[in-house]
């Protein structure tokens, strides 16, 4: 029973994820040009065509790039909130497929995908969790962030798998050459977790059904993976969580990360019997 996630690349220069399951595929985000995200999913061995859907967080190029052409080119739907869409105009020509995601969820064969807002300086910024109706789990996608809003913790409380943002150390964002006002917008309450905000929210997200997290939007500026993974993992080591800990890079894409069996590994045997349909077997 197939339900994963990748990474195509994530960061400042384009974000986009896939979720698989069954013959469902969703892209969350498209911000890459057409020639990348077709040999990015050529990677993960994806024909461009065989995407279903192209769910869209918010308007800012590095998460929208693709959308339109992507939409014109292979024929892709796009969902997205109507305050983004609106947003997106330069990118649309009128002709594409354009949905808007009900507040109640967007069925794509056995997924259902859902939104809660973020405190981003977008339109309408959302974070996405992907329902896997046969299994009941779920992964969360959440970057941009800004701050964790009340929805965003409710939404990503009991995800089997999350991607989270952790976009840059507090001390190399004072140190970088980026102008103030770009500081003051990163680290501010309507921009980017830091390491040590991506460690707090990690914590508090994590419980024993949590199979795996994916630090995401890695600024190549003012963060580096290995340090991410050290501050984030610290915050860990206060709670229970011992699932997979791993950080995508931006240039190339992520292996895939199959959730039901990060959960499986996980699992006691009765937990188990949820996903192979059998319960634990007597010793002999």
């Amino acid at each position: 029973m197939t339900f994963s996630v990748a990474s195509l690349g994530t960061g400042s220069r384009g974000n986009a994820f896939l979720v698989e399951a069954g013959n469902a595929r969703v892209l969350v985000d498209a911000g890459f040009s057409g020639v990348q995200l077709a040999r990015r999913l050529e990677t993960l061995d994806v024909e461009p065509e065989a995407i279903d859907m192209v769910v869209l967080t918010h308007e800012h190029r590095d998460h929208s790039a693709g959308i339109g052409i992507g939409a014109r080119r292979w024929g892709w739907r796009l969902a997205m909130n109507a305050r983004t869409r609106t947003a997106c105009g330069p990118l649309l020509r009128g002709r594409e497929a354009c949905e808007e995601l009900p507040p109640f969820g967007l069925d794509v064969g056995d997924l259902t995908i859902e939104t809660a807002p973020t405190h981003h300086d977008a339109a309408a910024p959302v974070a996405i969790t992907v329902l896997h109706r046969p299994t009941g789990l779920r992964a969360g996608i959440a970057t941009d962030l800004g701050r964790p809003t009340t929805p965003v913790r409710a939404a990503l409380r009991d995800c089997a798998f999350l991607i989270l943002e952790a976009n840059h150390d507090e001390r190399w964002l004072r140190a970088a050459s980026y102008p103030w006002r770009v500081k003051q917008r990163i680290g501010g309450s309507r921009g980017h977790l830091s390491n040590r905000h991506a460690a707090d929210f990690a914590r508090e997200l994590a419980h024993p059904g949590l199979g795996g997290i994916l630090l995401a939007h890695l600024s190549q500026e003012c963060n580096d993976p290995d340090l991410a993974l050290d501050r984030v993992a610290d915050g860990l080591a206060r709670s229970k969580f011992r699932g997979l800990l791993e950080a995508a890079g931006q240039d190339a894409p992520s292996p895939r990360y199959d959730v039901v069996e990060l959960v499986r590994d996980r699992a006691d045997g009765a937990q188990l019997s949820l996903f192979t349909g059998a319960g634990p077997k007597a010793s002999t």
